[in-house]
């Protein structure tokens, strides 16, 4: 089980850092204002499925449901936290909280902090279903 769960974390922060280019950061959240923000949102969740189905084959278990409840699950975290719809055409400033940055969020519902608690929890779940 803590092997499982130290490779799924390790997969997720080489997903979520060096593999995630400066054109899906700036874009992804761009998700219903243009095609190019869907496109880059969902191969960032491509990517995090990907290696957590890699870490599950890897460790000798099944990868189809792992892979798809990463893939859905990151795209739907990370549009809540990178949306810039929320509130933004109306002058409204609709966020649950400033997360890790320096100043006012501009976008989404949640910051980083969130984000991060929200995948952690996602993989948790994914590995004691894995193993249980």
């Amino acid at each position: 089980m803590i092997e499982l769960l130290l490779a799924f974390v390790a997969a997720h922060y080489v997903a979520d850092f060096p593999l995630q280019g400066d054109m899906i950061a700036r874009n992804k959240g761009l998700v219903f204002f243009q095609a190019i923000g869907f496109h880059c949102l969902t191969a960032h969740a491509i990517i995090h499925a990907a290696l957590a189905g890699l870490v599950v084959a890897a460790l000798g278990f099944p990868w189809v449901a792992p892979f798809l409840a990463v893939a859905v699950t990151h795209w739907l975290i990370d549009f809540g936290k990178s949306w810039v719809g929320f509130g933004v055409e109306k002058g409204l400033d609709i966020h649950l909280t400033k997360g890790a940055r320096a100043g006012p969020q501009t976008c989404g519902l949640y910051g980083i902090n969130v984000d991060q608690a929200l995948h952690m929890a996602v993989l948790l779940v994914v590995a004691l279903v894995l193993v249980l």
